[in-house]
C-alpha cells in the first residue's frame, strides 16, 4: 500500500524557508534536523514537505516558468486563498478553474518554488 508522497522543497536560505513555510503559508515542523538545521519536514493539515537546504539552484527557471515543486489538493481553495492572501504569501496565480476540473491557486516561496493548491470542482 502506497502512503502519501512528501515532496522536496530545495531551498537557499533554510531559516529564512522555514519561517516563510511556517509563516504567511500556515505550516507547521513536524522535526527539524541538523546541528546547523538543513532539512525539515514540515505539516498542515495532512498535506506533509519536507525542506531541503541546497548551495545551488535545482530547478532550471530556463525551462519553463510555471514548473511546479509540489501540488497539494485542498478542500476549499478558494478559503485557503483569503488565508494565505492575509498572512502575507506571494501569490503567483490566484485561484481559477482548470480546463482538468478543478480550481488552483499557485503560491511562490523566496526561492521561486511553486507550490499549487487545488479544489475538485465536482466537490465544490
Amino acid at each position: 500500500m502506497l502512503k502519501p508522497a512528501i515532496p522536496n522543497v530545495f531551498v537557499k536560505d533554510f531559516p529564512a524557508a522555514l519561517a516563510y513555510y511556517t509563516g504567511p503559508l500556515g505550516f507547521h515542523p513536524l522535526f527539524v534536523y541538523g546541528d546547523v538545521p538543513f532539512y525539515a519536514h514540515i505539516a498542515r493539515d495532512e498535506a506533509i514537505l519536507a525542506l531541503r537546504c541546497v548551495t545551488k539552484p535545482v530547478i532550471d527557471h530556463t525551462a519553463g516558468e510555471d514548473l511546479l515543486s509540489a501540488f497539494i489538493e485542498v478542500t476549499d481553495v478558494n478559503a485557503l486563498h483569503q488565508q494565505l492572501h492575509s498572512a502575507g504569501a506571494n501569490i503567483r496565480q490566484p485561484p481559477r478553474d482548470e480546463p482538468w476540473a478543478m480550481r488552483s491557486l499557485i503560491v511562490s516561496d523566496l526561492d521561486g518554488n511553486l507550490i499549487c493548491f487545488a479544489s475538485n470542482l465536482a466537490r465544490a
